[in-house]
Protein backbone atom coordinates (compact mmCIF):
# COMPACT_ATOMS: atom_id res chain seq x y z
CA UNK A 1 0.00 0.00 0.00
CA UNK A 2 1.28 3.33 -0.84
CA UNK A 3 0.04 6.86 -1.77
CA UNK A 4 -1.61 6.69 -5.16
CA UNK A 5 -0.37 9.80 -6.91
CA UNK A 6 3.10 9.92 -4.98
CA UNK A 7 4.93 12.10 -7.62
CA UNK A 8 2.28 13.39 -9.82
CA UNK A 9 1.26 16.78 -9.97
CA UNK A 10 0.89 18.83 -6.64
CA UNK A 11 0.72 16.15 -4.24
CA UNK A 12 1.55 17.48 -0.82
CA UNK A 13 -0.25 19.78 1.56
CA UNK A 14 1.40 22.42 1.34
CA UNK A 15 2.56 22.35 -2.03
CA UNK A 16 6.37 21.92 -2.13
CA UNK A 17 8.64 22.84 -5.23
CA UNK A 18 10.79 20.36 -7.24
CA UNK A 19 12.72 19.55 -9.74
CA UNK A 20 16.11 18.33 -10.39
CA UNK A 21 17.74 21.44 -8.47
CA UNK A 22 15.56 20.49 -5.66
CA UNK A 23 16.97 16.75 -5.39
CA UNK A 24 20.50 15.29 -4.32
CA UNK A 25 19.10 11.88 -6.49
CA UNK A 26 18.28 14.28 -9.65
CA UNK A 27 14.61 13.42 -9.13
CA UNK A 28 12.53 15.54 -11.41
CA UNK A 29 9.32 14.94 -8.49
CA UNK A 30 10.93 13.31 -5.47
CA UNK A 31 12.13 16.35 -3.46
CA UNK A 32 14.69 16.36 -0.68
CA UNK A 33 11.96 18.53 1.05
CA UNK A 34 9.98 15.32 1.34
CA UNK A 35 12.64 13.48 3.85
CA UNK A 36 11.95 13.66 7.34
CA UNK A 37 13.52 16.45 9.32
CA UNK A 38 13.52 13.62 12.01
CA UNK A 39 15.36 10.88 10.67
CA UNK A 40 18.71 12.49 9.24
CA UNK A 41 20.07 8.84 8.93
CA UNK A 42 17.81 8.68 5.76
CA UNK A 43 19.27 11.89 3.48
CA UNK A 44 22.44 10.06 4.08
CA UNK A 45 21.43 6.52 2.84
CA UNK A 46 20.00 7.99 -0.23
CA UNK A 47 22.96 10.52 -0.53
CA UNK A 48 25.80 7.54 -0.30
CA UNK A 49 23.52 5.11 -2.21
CA UNK A 50 23.88 7.60 -4.86
CA UNK A 51 27.16 8.34 -4.40
CA UNK A 52 27.93 4.76 -4.74
CA UNK A 53 25.78 4.06 -7.49
CA UNK A 54 27.11 6.82 -9.87
CA UNK A 55 23.71 7.21 -11.70
CA UNK A 56 20.40 8.28 -11.40
CA UNK A 57 17.82 6.15 -9.88
CA UNK A 58 15.47 4.31 -12.60
CA UNK A 59 12.62 2.00 -12.03
CA UNK A 60 10.56 1.20 -14.95
CA UNK A 61 6.64 -0.15 -14.39
CA UNK A 62 4.78 -1.53 -17.55
CA UNK A 63 1.54 0.20 -17.29
CA UNK A 64 -2.03 -1.24 -17.68
CA UNK A 65 -2.91 -0.89 -21.28
CA UNK A 66 -6.64 0.16 -21.17
CA UNK A 67 -8.92 1.18 -24.51
CA UNK A 68 -7.88 4.54 -24.45
CA UNK A 69 -4.10 4.00 -23.64
CA UNK A 70 -1.97 6.08 -25.57
CA UNK A 71 0.02 3.09 -27.57
CA UNK A 72 2.45 3.28 -27.11
CA UNK A 73 2.44 4.96 -23.81
CA UNK A 74 5.18 7.76 -22.51
CA UNK A 75 5.48 8.93 -19.33
CA UNK A 76 5.28 12.68 -20.09
CA UNK A 77 7.52 13.73 -17.49
CA UNK A 78 10.37 12.08 -18.71
CA UNK A 79 11.08 12.71 -22.57
CA UNK A 80 14.58 13.54 -22.51
CA UNK A 81 15.55 10.68 -20.19
CA UNK A 82 17.35 7.47 -21.98
CA UNK A 83 15.99 5.31 -19.12
CA UNK A 84 12.76 5.70 -19.78
CA UNK A 85 10.69 2.71 -21.49
CA UNK A 86 7.91 2.52 -23.50
CA UNK A 87 4.04 1.13 -22.40
CA UNK A 88 6.16 2.13 -18.44
CA UNK A 89 5.48 4.02 -15.68
CA UNK A 90 8.90 6.36 -14.86
CA UNK A 91 10.59 6.46 -10.92
CA UNK A 92 13.75 8.50 -10.82
CA UNK A 93 14.25 8.20 -6.77
CA UNK A 94 14.58 5.91 -4.06
CA UNK A 95 11.96 8.33 -2.07
CA UNK A 96 9.48 5.92 -4.67
CA UNK A 97 9.99 3.30 -1.81
CA UNK A 98 10.25 4.81 0.95
CA UNK A 99 6.52 6.01 0.41
CA UNK A 100 5.19 1.90 0.19
CA UNK A 101 4.16 0.85 3.47
CA UNK A 102 4.82 -2.69 4.12
CA UNK A 103 3.90 -5.69 6.77
CA UNK A 104 6.45 -7.28 8.64
CA UNK A 105 6.78 -9.59 11.21
CA UNK A 106 9.66 -11.43 13.67
CA UNK A 107 9.43 -14.63 14.98
CA UNK A 108 11.85 -16.03 18.07
CA UNK A 109 13.53 -19.70 18.02
CA UNK A 110 13.76 -22.04 20.86
CA UNK A 111 17.68 -22.11 19.37
CA UNK A 112 19.64 -21.12 16.55
CA UNK A 113 18.92 -24.80 15.40
CA UNK A 114 15.59 -24.34 15.29
CA UNK A 115 15.63 -20.32 14.07
CA UNK A 116 17.52 -21.15 10.69
CA UNK A 117 14.85 -24.13 10.61
CA UNK A 118 12.05 -21.51 10.40
CA UNK A 119 14.16 -19.34 8.34
CA UNK A 120 14.79 -21.89 5.48
CA UNK A 121 11.02 -23.01 5.45
CA UNK A 122 9.70 -19.77 5.41
CA UNK A 123 11.79 -18.53 2.63
CA UNK A 124 9.86 -20.41 -0.28
CA UNK A 125 6.93 -18.55 1.36
CA UNK A 126 7.89 -15.03 0.69
CA UNK A 127 6.28 -14.95 -2.90
CA UNK A 128 3.36 -16.97 -1.79
CA UNK A 129 2.52 -14.21 0.99
CA UNK A 130 3.29 -11.44 -1.28
CA UNK A 131 0.97 -12.70 -3.39
CA UNK A 132 -1.45 -12.97 -0.65
CA UNK A 133 -0.50 -9.90 0.13
CA UNK A 134 -0.86 -8.14 -3.03
CA UNK A 135 -1.80 -4.36 -2.91
CA UNK A 136 -0.48 -2.33 -5.28
CA UNK A 137 -1.41 -1.43 -8.60
CA UNK A 138 -1.25 2.24 -8.77
CA UNK A 139 2.09 4.23 -9.05
CA UNK A 140 2.41 7.83 -10.07
CA UNK A 141 -1.53 8.37 -10.45
CA UNK A 142 -1.16 5.53 -13.45
CA UNK A 143 -3.01 1.94 -13.09
CA UNK A 144 -0.09 -0.36 -13.82
CA UNK A 145 0.31 -3.91 -14.57
CA UNK A 146 1.75 -5.31 -11.61
CA UNK A 147 0.00 -6.03 -8.46
CA UNK A 148 3.28 -5.64 -5.39
CA UNK A 149 5.58 -3.48 -4.62
CA UNK A 150 8.45 -5.85 -3.75
CA UNK A 151 10.03 -5.35 -7.07
CA UNK A 152 9.77 -1.68 -7.29
CA UNK A 153 11.59 -1.35 -4.11
CA UNK A 154 14.74 -3.69 -5.06
CA UNK A 155 15.23 -1.17 -8.05
CA UNK A 156 14.28 1.83 -6.13
CA UNK A 157 17.16 0.34 -3.64
CA UNK A 158 19.70 -0.58 -5.48
CA UNK A 159 23.00 0.79 -5.28
CA UNK A 160 25.30 -1.31 -7.57
CA UNK A 161 27.43 0.14 -10.24
CA UNK A 162 26.82 -0.17 -13.80
CA UNK A 163 29.33 -3.36 -13.69
CA UNK A 164 28.03 -4.85 -10.53
CA UNK A 165 24.91 -4.89 -12.39
CA UNK A 166 26.63 -6.70 -15.23
CA UNK A 167 27.69 -9.51 -12.48
CA UNK A 168 24.21 -11.79 -12.34
CA UNK A 169 25.80 -13.32 -8.87
CA UNK A 170 25.89 -9.25 -7.10
CA UNK A 171 22.44 -8.78 -5.94
CA UNK A 172 20.96 -5.48 -4.99
CA UNK A 173 20.76 -4.91 -0.98
CA UNK A 174 16.81 -5.02 -1.59
CA UNK A 175 16.03 -8.09 -2.61
CA UNK A 176 15.06 -11.71 -2.13
CA UNK A 177 16.61 -14.37 0.23
CA UNK A 178 19.67 -15.61 -1.41
CA UNK A 179 20.41 -18.94 0.14
CA UNK A 180 19.39 -21.53 2.53
CA UNK A 181 21.12 -22.34 5.85
CA UNK A 182 20.52 -25.57 7.09
CA UNK A 183 23.19 -28.23 5.62
CA UNK A 184 20.81 -30.14 4.32
CA UNK A 185 19.42 -27.79 1.89
CA UNK A 186 22.59 -26.29 0.42
CA UNK A 187 21.92 -28.01 -2.99
CA UNK A 188 18.97 -26.02 -3.18
CA UNK A 189 21.13 -23.20 -3.70
CA UNK A 190 21.21 -22.80 -7.01
CA UNK A 191 22.69 -19.88 -7.76
CA UNK A 192 26.51 -18.55 -6.93
CA UNK A 193 26.12 -15.39 -5.27
CA UNK A 194 29.34 -13.51 -4.48
CA UNK A 195 30.92 -14.06 -1.03
CA UNK A 196 33.30 -12.97 0.89
CA UNK A 197 35.70 -15.91 1.22
CA UNK A 198 37.66 -14.62 4.29
CA UNK A 199 34.60 -14.13 6.48
CA UNK A 200 33.62 -17.69 5.06
CA UNK A 201 36.82 -19.30 6.47
CA UNK A 202 37.17 -17.03 9.63
CA UNK A 203 33.75 -18.33 11.00
CA UNK A 204 34.37 -22.01 10.30
CA UNK A 205 37.88 -21.97 11.70
CA UNK A 206 36.76 -20.10 15.26
CA UNK A 207 34.83 -21.37 18.05
CA UNK A 208 31.16 -20.15 17.62
CA UNK A 209 28.96 -20.13 20.52
CA UNK A 210 30.77 -23.04 22.19
CA UNK A 211 30.70 -24.56 19.39
CA UNK A 212 33.99 -25.47 16.95
CA UNK A 213 33.06 -23.34 14.10
CA UNK A 214 30.01 -22.27 12.04
CA UNK A 215 28.64 -24.85 9.43
CA UNK A 216 29.65 -24.13 5.87
CA UNK A 217 26.35 -23.11 4.79
CA UNK A 218 25.60 -20.71 7.39
CA UNK A 219 28.75 -18.96 7.27
CA UNK A 220 28.11 -18.59 3.42
CA UNK A 221 24.97 -16.79 4.88
CA UNK A 222 27.73 -13.92 6.67
CA UNK A 223 30.05 -14.06 4.08
CA UNK A 224 27.61 -13.45 1.06
CA UNK A 225 26.34 -10.52 3.33
CA UNK A 226 29.50 -8.96 3.76
CA UNK A 227 30.04 -8.27 0.56
CA UNK A 228 28.24 -5.05 0.99
CA UNK A 229 29.84 -1.99 2.02
CA UNK A 230 28.46 0.05 4.81
CA UNK A 231 25.89 2.85 3.91
CA UNK A 232 26.09 4.95 7.13
CA UNK A 233 29.11 4.92 9.69
CA UNK A 234 28.83 6.74 12.20
CA UNK A 235 32.11 8.52 13.67
CA UNK A 236 31.94 8.38 17.12
CA UNK A 237 31.92 4.62 17.36
CA UNK A 238 33.71 3.82 14.57
CA UNK A 239 36.37 2.22 16.72
CA UNK A 240 34.61 0.19 19.63
CA UNK A 241 36.14 0.71 22.99
CA UNK A 242 35.62 -3.42 23.71
CA UNK A 243 33.93 -6.20 22.50
CA UNK A 244 30.12 -6.06 23.98
CA UNK A 245 28.85 -4.04 20.74
CA UNK A 246 27.90 -5.50 17.33
CA UNK A 247 27.67 -2.54 15.92
CA UNK A 248 29.44 -2.82 12.93
CA UNK A 249 27.95 -6.11 12.17
CA UNK A 250 24.18 -4.77 12.30
CA UNK A 251 25.42 -1.39 10.51
CA UNK A 252 25.50 -4.11 7.80
CA UNK A 253 22.86 -6.20 8.36
CA UNK A 254 20.06 -3.57 8.79
CA UNK A 255 21.13 -2.09 5.41
CA UNK A 256 20.56 -5.11 3.43
CA UNK A 257 17.14 -5.92 2.52
CA UNK A 258 16.36 -8.94 1.98
CA UNK A 259 12.78 -10.98 2.18
CA UNK A 260 14.19 -12.64 5.08
CA UNK A 261 16.64 -11.21 7.44
CA UNK A 262 18.66 -13.88 10.18
CA UNK A 263 18.94 -11.98 13.54
CA UNK A 264 21.50 -12.86 15.90
CA UNK A 265 21.02 -11.77 19.28
CA UNK A 266 22.57 -8.27 20.87
CA UNK A 267 25.49 -9.22 22.50
CA UNK A 268 24.45 -7.44 25.54
CA UNK A 269 20.78 -8.84 25.86
CA UNK A 270 20.85 -12.18 27.53
CA UNK A 271 17.11 -12.47 27.09
CA UNK A 272 16.65 -12.04 23.36
CA UNK A 273 17.38 -15.21 21.10
CA UNK A 274 18.06 -15.70 17.60
CA UNK A 275 14.97 -14.25 15.23
CA UNK A 276 13.99 -14.37 11.60
CA UNK A 277 12.37 -11.17 10.28
CA UNK A 278 9.46 -12.27 7.50
CA UNK A 279 9.75 -8.79 5.16
CA UNK A 280 7.97 -9.04 1.89
CA UNK A 281 4.44 -8.73 2.73
CA UNK A 282 2.40 -5.39 1.22
CA UNK A 283 0.36 -3.49 4.25
CA UNK A 284 -3.67 -4.31 3.52
CA UNK A 285 -6.36 -2.21 3.99
CA UNK A 286 -8.07 -2.93 7.22
CA UNK A 287 -6.81 -4.03 10.71
CA UNK A 288 -8.52 -7.51 10.11
CA UNK A 289 -6.56 -8.07 6.69
CA UNK A 290 -3.16 -7.35 8.19
CA UNK A 291 -3.90 -9.68 11.41
CA UNK A 292 -5.13 -12.35 9.29
CA UNK A 293 -1.64 -12.45 7.17
CA UNK A 294 0.05 -12.04 10.43
CA UNK A 295 -1.08 -14.80 12.14
CA UNK A 296 -1.47 -17.42 9.51
CA UNK A 297 2.15 -16.95 9.02
CA UNK A 298 2.78 -17.19 12.84
CA UNK A 299 0.51 -20.31 12.87
CA UNK A 300 1.94 -21.60 9.89
CA UNK A 301 5.88 -21.29 11.82
CA UNK A 302 3.95 -23.54 14.73
CA UNK A 303 3.11 -26.27 11.90
CA UNK A 304 6.69 -26.35 10.23
CA UNK A 305 7.90 -26.90 13.93
CA UNK A 306 5.26 -29.57 15.08
CA UNK A 307 5.18 -31.37 11.76
CA UNK A 308 8.38 -30.92 10.68
CA UNK A 309 7.05 -29.92 6.79
CA UNK A 310 9.35 -29.23 4.26
CA UNK A 311 8.95 -26.39 1.63
CA UNK A 312 11.61 -26.03 0.61
CA UNK A 313 12.75 -25.45 -3.70
CA UNK A 314 15.16 -24.50 -5.69
CA UNK A 315 16.44 -20.48 -4.88
CA UNK A 316 16.26 -20.15 -8.10
CA UNK A 317 12.28 -21.24 -8.52
CA UNK A 318 11.75 -19.01 -5.31
CA UNK A 319 13.09 -16.28 -7.32
CA UNK A 320 10.23 -17.17 -10.24
CA UNK A 321 7.60 -17.54 -8.30
CA UNK A 322 8.49 -14.26 -6.65
CA UNK A 323 8.48 -12.39 -10.42
CA UNK A 324 5.23 -14.33 -11.30
CA UNK A 325 3.54 -12.80 -7.98
CA UNK A 326 3.79 -9.60 -9.25
CA UNK A 327 1.67 -10.30 -12.15
CA UNK A 328 -1.96 -9.08 -11.83
CA UNK A 329 -4.53 -10.45 -10.27
CA UNK A 330 -1.58 -13.75 -9.79
CA UNK A 331 -3.74 -15.54 -7.10
CA UNK A 332 -6.51 -16.30 -9.51
CA UNK A 333 -4.24 -17.01 -12.84
CA UNK A 334 -0.57 -18.51 -12.27
CA UNK A 335 0.88 -21.13 -11.30
CA UNK A 336 3.43 -21.56 -8.20
CA UNK A 337 6.77 -24.06 -7.71
CA UNK A 338 5.69 -25.63 -4.81
CA UNK A 339 6.86 -29.03 -2.64
CA UNK A 340 4.66 -31.19 -1.69
CA UNK A 341 6.31 -34.62 -0.01
CA UNK A 342 9.28 -35.26 -2.16
CA UNK A 343 8.02 -33.57 -5.17
CA UNK A 344 7.65 -30.23 -6.17
CA UNK A 345 5.81 -28.77 -9.13
CA UNK A 346 3.63 -25.84 -10.43
CA UNK A 347 0.44 -25.59 -9.10
CA UNK A 348 -2.37 -22.74 -8.46
CA UNK A 349 -2.27 -20.56 -4.83
CA UNK A 350 -5.55 -22.34 -4.23
CA UNK A 351 -4.54 -25.91 -4.05
CA UNK A 352 -1.24 -24.67 -2.02
CA UNK A 353 -3.60 -22.90 0.10
CA UNK A 354 -6.75 -25.00 0.12
CA UNK A 355 -5.03 -28.10 -0.85
CA UNK A 356 -5.10 -30.93 -4.01
CA UNK A 357 -5.35 -34.77 -4.03
CA UNK A 358 -1.26 -35.00 -2.92
CA UNK A 359 -1.41 -32.50 -0.79
CA UNK A 360 -3.60 -30.89 2.46
CA UNK A 361 -3.18 -27.40 2.03
CA UNK A 362 -0.95 -24.74 4.34
CA UNK A 363 -4.50 -23.65 5.74
CA UNK A 364 -6.20 -27.27 6.13
CA UNK A 365 -2.52 -28.02 8.12
CA UNK A 366 -3.26 -24.77 10.20
CA UNK A 367 -6.76 -26.07 11.10
CA UNK A 368 -5.43 -29.61 12.14
CA UNK A 369 -2.82 -28.08 14.00
CA UNK A 370 -5.37 -25.78 16.02
CA UNK A 371 -7.66 -28.53 16.78
CA UNK A 372 -4.94 -30.67 18.70
CA UNK A 373 -4.24 -27.89 21.17
CA UNK A 374 -6.56 -27.81 24.04
CA UNK A 375 -4.84 -24.31 25.80
CA UNK A 376 -7.02 -22.00 22.96
CA UNK A 377 -9.90 -20.58 24.52
CA UNK A 378 -13.17 -20.17 22.34
CA UNK A 379 -13.31 -16.99 21.76
CA UNK A 380 -9.39 -16.89 19.92
CA UNK A 381 -10.31 -20.38 18.55
CA UNK A 382 -13.43 -18.51 16.65
CA UNK A 383 -11.29 -15.84 15.71
CA UNK A 384 -8.28 -17.41 14.15
CA UNK A 385 -10.93 -19.70 11.91
CA UNK A 386 -11.89 -16.34 10.74
CA UNK A 387 -8.35 -15.50 9.60
CA UNK A 388 -7.79 -18.79 8.01
CA UNK A 389 -11.54 -18.46 6.67
CA UNK A 390 -10.06 -14.91 4.78
CA UNK A 391 -6.68 -16.35 3.63
CA UNK A 392 -8.45 -19.51 2.15
CA UNK A 393 -11.23 -17.21 0.12
CA UNK A 394 -8.07 -15.39 -0.99
CA UNK A 395 -6.79 -17.93 -2.11
CA UNK A 396 -9.63 -19.40 -4.16
CA UNK A 397 -10.62 -16.54 -5.49
CA UNK A 398 -13.81 -15.89 -4.26
CA UNK A 399 -12.64 -12.89 -2.11
CA UNK A 400 -10.05 -10.30 -3.91
CA UNK A 401 -6.89 -8.99 -3.11
CA UNK A 402 -6.53 -5.60 -1.97
CA UNK A 403 -5.04 -4.88 -5.64
CA UNK A 404 -7.82 -6.43 -7.36
CA UNK A 405 -10.00 -4.29 -5.21
CA UNK A 406 -8.53 -1.19 -5.80
CA UNK A 407 -7.98 -2.08 -9.80
CA UNK A 408 -11.79 -2.95 -9.81
CA UNK A 409 -12.82 0.52 -7.91
CA UNK A 410 -10.40 2.73 -10.38
CA UNK A 411 -11.89 0.67 -13.23
CA UNK A 412 -15.60 0.76 -12.36
CA UNK A 413 -15.08 4.74 -11.50
CA UNK A 414 -17.64 7.23 -13.00
CA UNK A 415 -15.02 9.76 -14.00
CA UNK A 416 -12.43 7.16 -15.06
CA UNK A 417 -11.73 7.43 -18.88
CA UNK A 418 -9.85 4.51 -19.92
CA UNK A 419 -6.75 5.52 -20.22
CA UNK A 420 -4.79 3.98 -17.04
CA UNK A 421 -4.60 7.39 -15.17
CA UNK A 422 -5.98 7.71 -11.59
CA UNK A 423 -6.97 11.13 -10.98
CA UNK A 424 -7.30 13.14 -7.98
CA UNK A 425 -11.17 12.70 -8.15
CA UNK A 426 -10.32 9.13 -8.39
CA UNK A 427 -7.99 8.91 -5.66
CA UNK A 428 -9.99 10.94 -3.34
CA UNK A 429 -12.60 8.67 -3.34
CA UNK A 430 -10.85 5.43 -3.33
CA UNK A 431 -8.78 6.80 -0.11
CA UNK A 432 -12.59 7.86 1.53
CA UNK A 433 -13.89 4.57 0.38
CA UNK A 434 -11.44 2.75 2.37
CA UNK A 435 -11.40 4.93 5.49
CA UNK A 436 -15.38 3.81 5.79
CA UNK A 437 -14.11 0.51 5.22
CA UNK A 438 -11.30 0.04 7.80
CA UNK A 439 -13.72 2.53 10.02
CA UNK A 440 -17.06 -0.41 9.82
CA UNK A 441 -18.61 2.58 8.23
CA UNK A 442 -19.29 0.44 5.28
CA UNK A 443 -18.79 -3.46 4.23
CA UNK A 444 -16.71 -4.74 1.29
CA UNK A 445 -17.88 -7.97 0.56
CA UNK A 446 -15.54 -8.18 -2.22
CA UNK A 447 -12.91 -8.34 0.09
CA UNK A 448 -13.90 -10.00 3.42
CA UNK A 449 -17.33 -11.06 4.51
CA UNK A 450 -19.71 -9.54 6.68
CA UNK A 451 -19.38 -11.64 9.23
CA UNK A 452 -15.81 -12.30 9.46
CA UNK A 453 -14.45 -10.11 12.46
CA UNK A 454 -12.19 -10.46 15.41
CA UNK A 455 -13.90 -11.91 18.88
CA UNK A 456 -10.60 -11.45 20.98
CA UNK A 457 -10.10 -8.81 23.23
CA UNK A 458 -6.94 -7.19 24.15
CA UNK A 459 -6.97 -6.28 28.09
CA UNK A 460 -4.03 -4.01 28.83
CA UNK A 461 -3.84 -2.27 32.44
Amino acid sequence: MHCTRFGQGQYTYPSIEYGLSYSMEKSLYYPDSLISPHHPRVKSLLTNMSERRQSKVSVNIPIFKDSCTPCPFRDELFTDDPDIKDDHIHLDSSLAGWGCSCLQVTFQGASLKETIQLYDQLLPLCPIMTCLSAACPIWRGYLSDIDCRWNILSEAFDDRTAEEKKQKNFPSRYSLAPLYLVDKNKHLNDIDYSVDQYVITKLIDQDFFNTKGMSETLSRHFGHLLIHDPLVVLKELLHPIDDTTSYHFENINTHVWNSLRLKPPPLNDTLMGWRVEFRPMDLQISDFENAALVVFLALITRVIITYDLDLTILISQVNENMNIAHHRDSVRREKFYFRYGTYTSQIFMNEIINGNKDFLGLVPLVRKYIDEREDMDANTRHTVKQYLLLISKRAEGTLLTNASWIRQFVLSHPSYKQDSIVSEEIQYDLVWKMIQIENGHENCPQMKEPKMHTYTELHSK
